[in-house]
Order: structure tokens, then sequence, then C-alpha cells
């Protein structure tokens, strides 16, 4: 029996160790990070608490009822009187109504309702943020998966140039210098696939941050699509409209700048709240009141009483504090259309610059394409010529660096659009 639990665990360890590790896509990062980020929860309480204000301003419409009660004793002594306590026992219950404002509660609504609107479409435009955010990462995570790619098969040959310089020597075709100098270069390959290993690693970090937590308590990777440097430049998607229609759809999308439309109009609601605090306002009060009777004041103190008014409120002199808040409420509004004139001329500039970093990028593809292929056709002429004895091993190792920069370059151009890609794609709201 002993010995079957020992091999039940062995089995578990050993199925546990050979399990395989998550991948993670874009698209399952995106939805992490919108489920756990901070940042996205913040902005859904901004809204949250815009909403809760707005309910409170639409409350004032509402009749308002208070009720109070008490109890204890009073002293008093009139001249000539002996002294006197007498119980006290009451209750009251009001209550208020507003009748008529001249539109001011109506506007103090109406910019609730425009903040409200304001705060949403920040939460929109932190998603969109979010998701920009999560598809730079997962991209520069691809280009350093291929640079780790590059300066591994950089290694693959540094071993075989050690391996064939070694022979070399031995066979008396070539010096010493030559085993040295591959041993150098073998090295410093080494270095360099241990410096692009950290640098993935952190950009992982970097990823999480982004995401909120860890997408797996295991271990996980991204998934990292099939890599050919066989014409990339036909393989990636092409963006066919024209910039000023690229522009035109990032003014009608974009959440920042449909914030900044209700912020222009919640200043002006609050300008014109701030302009009928002149006006009076007219509301309807009334009270009803029951207190118990002490036998001693019997005739002199009501046990009931019962009031119902209708009140006017104007303000007729407050030290110019009116006219200054309508002072600032004028300055408010034209920070607001500033301020909005301010961000459709930087999405402009965003859109301009994702466009052409698109062009850019995709010219470099097609440019990186043909300097790999000629890179690596002078690899192979070398690596003959240095067989033959026709050139040193510098000559071959230049045009090694030669072959293994290119391609790296090739991989960078080649995720460097898809970057472009996903700015462009938040430029204009997409």
């Amino acid at each position: 029996m002993k010995s079957r639990i020992i091999l039940c665990i062995m089995l578990l360890s050993s199925s546990c160790s050979f399990a395989k590790e998550l991948t993670f896509d874009i698209d399952k990062l995106i939805k992490i990070a919108l489920h756990n980020s901070p940042d996205i929860k913040i902005s859904q309480l901004n809204f949250d608490a815009s909403k809760a204000r707005e309910r409170f301003a639409i409350g004032y419409y509402y009749p308002h009822i208070d009720v109070s009660a008490q109890g204890g004793k009073e002293w008093s002594k009139l001249k000539k009187e002996p002294f006197g306590d007498i119980d006290i026992i009451s209750g009251k219950i009001s209550a208020s109504q507003l009748l008529y404002d001249f539109g001011k509660q109506q506007s103090i609504v109406h910019s609730h309702t425009q903040e409200a609107l304001a705060y949403k479409a920040q939460m929109y435009q932190t998603i969109s943020q979010k998701i920009l955010q999560v598809k730079q990462v997962y991209y520069e995570i691809l280009k350093a998966k291929g640079i780790e790619e590059a300066k591994r098969k950089n290694l693959q040959l540094q071993k075989h140039q050690l391996y064939r310089a070694k022979k070399y020597l031995k066979a008396g075709i070539r010096t010493i210098i030559d085993v040295s100098d591959a041993k150098i270069r073998l090295q410093q390959a080494k270095r360099d696939l241990i410096n692009a290993k950290y640098n993935t690693k952190t950009l992982y970090a970097q990823l999480e941050q982004i995401l909120g937590q860890k997408p797996s308590t295991q271990a996980y990777s991204v998934y990292v699509p099939k890599f050919s440097t066989k014409k990339l430049s036909y393989k990636i998607p092409i963006i066919k409209e024209p910039l000023y229609k690229l522009e035109e759809f990032a003014y009608k999308h974009r959440y920042i700048l449909k914030g900044a439309s209700h912020i222009i109009k919640q200043s002006k609601a609050n300008l014109s709240a701030t302009h009928k605090e002149y006006y009076p306002t007219i509301s309807l009060n009334a009270d009803y009141s029951n207190q118990h009777i002490d036998s001693k004041v019997l005739t002199t103190m009501p046990q009931e009483q019962s009031h119902i008014t209708l009140n006017m409120n104007l303000n007729l002199f407050n030290g110019y504090q009116t006219h200054s808040k309508e002072e600032e409420a004028k300055v408010n509004m034209l920070k607001a259309y500033a301020q909005e004139k301010s961000i459709r001329l930087a999405i402009k500039q965003e859109v301009v610059n994702a466009y052409i970093s698109l062009k850019m990028s995709k010219e470099n593809i097609a440019l990186n394409e043909q300097i790999l292929q000629t890179a690596k056709q002078k690899f192979q002429q070398a690596q003959k010529r240095y067989e033959n004895g026709l050139n040193d091993f510098i000559e071959l190792q230049n045009a090694q660096q030669d072959y293994i920069d290119a391609l790296i370059t090739l991989n960078n151009s080649y995720y460097d659009y898809f970057i472009s890609l996903a700015m462009l794609d938040y430029a204009i709201g997409r």
C-alpha cells in the first residue's frame, strides 16, 4: 500500500512538471486588463460619483420632509409669580416644495448631467488607452522574442565558427588568432543572448503592471505567431483610407473630444445657474406640531399648531459674490472652449504621426527584406571565401554580423508596423 502511494505521488509530480505553460493571445490579455486594471476601476468610480451628484441635484425637485421630536422640562419665573417648571413633550413635521426658481435648479441638474457624461467619456478614453498599452507591450514582447531568436542563431553560428577555426588550425590552414577571435565572439554572443532574455523578462513585468495582475499563477507566455522573413510586406494589413478621412473619423469617435464637448456644456449650464441667482426663488412651506400640555399652562400654550406659507427669497446684495461667481463661470467656459480646441489639434497631430509612422514602417519592411537577402548572400559568399583562404576571419565576422543585424532590423520593423497600426486605431478612436 505504501509503495502505491509513493508511485502515485511520483506520477503526480511528474505530470505537474510536464504540464504545458499557459499561452495568452492579445485578445485574452486585453480582456484581463479591462477586468483588473485599477486605472479603469478609478475612472468607473469617478463616473459613479458623478451620477450620484446628478441624482442629488434632481432631489431638489421633490418635496423635502423633516420630522423632529423633543422632550424634557422647562423652568421659568415670572415677576411676582412663584418659580415653576413645565413638562415638555412635542413633535413636529415640516415639508417644503420648490415651486419656481426661473430655471436655476434645472441648469444645476443639466450641469451635473454633462459632468457625468464627461466622466463617462473619460472612462471609455481610459479603456482605449489601456487597450493601446496592452497592444504596444504585446508587440514589444514579440519583437524581443524575435531578437532572442536572432541572438540564438548568432550563438549557433559562432559555435560553428569556433569549431571550424579549431579544425583549420589543426590542419595548419589558419593561425591561432582565428581561434582566439572565435572564442571572444562566442562569449559575446552568449552575453548578447542573455541580455536579450532579460529584456524580454522586463517587458513581461511591464505587461503585468499594465494588466493589473499576473495573467496566471503558474508559468505562462504570450502567443508568438510564426515569423517568416519571406514576403513580410505582403502579409501586413493595409490602411486604404486617406489621411483626411481618418481625421474626420477621429473627430467623431475620440472619447476625449466627446468629453471636452460635455465639459463645454457643463460650463454653460454653470454660467446659466450662476446668473439665475439674481432671480427670486418661490417655494411652499408647511409644518404641523403637536405637544403634550402641562395642566399648569393649559390655557396659555397651544396643543396643536400648523402653518402653510408661500415664500419668496431674493438676495438683494451679498458683497458682489454672485457677480464674482458669474465672472469665474465665464472664465471656465472660455477655458473649456480653449481646451476643446487644444484637444482637437492634439488629435490631429496624433493621427498624422501614427499615419506617417505606419507608412514609414511599411516601406522599411520592404527595404529591410531586400537588405536581409543581400546580407545573407554576402555572408554565404564570405563563408566560401574563408574556406578557400581568400579572406580573413574579420571579414567573415563582419559579414555574419551584418546578416544578424539585418535579421533583427527586419524583425523590429515588422512589429513596429503593428505598433503604429495600434497607435493609429487609438488616435482615430477605432
